[in-house]
């Protein structure tokens, strides 16, 4: 087992987890005590959602990939766990179309 695939894995974990917080504070923050959210414009709600999904995006990405690394490199353990389902999608999607 490599080390290094470990903290590198447990870092894009770490990261997607803050930006993942960082995304929803961002939501909470513009709520008012009805759980509406509140825009000074039209241009400024397009701007905060469009940055609201780039954060979520990038946090899914980074938890996936932190994941699969994790996972990947402790297949012969645990990591059959997750890939296995992967792969009946993978075999699915090849034998589906």
């Amino acid at each position: 087992m490599d080390w290094t695939a470990d903290l590198i894995g447990l870092l894009f974990l770490i990261a997607g987890g803050a930006l993942s917080m960082k995304a929803r504070k961002r939501k909470f923050d513009r709520t008012n005590p009805f759980g509406v959210e509140r825009f000074p414009s039209y241009m400024t709600k397009v701007a905060s959602k469009a940055k609201d999904h780039v954060f979520n995006g990038g946090a899914i990405m980074l938890l996936a990939t932190g994941t699969l690394l994790l996972s990947y490199n402790h297949i012969a353990t645990w990591g059959w766990i997750v890939w296995l389902p992967i792969g009946l999608f993978m075999l699915f999607v090849l034998i589906g179309t």
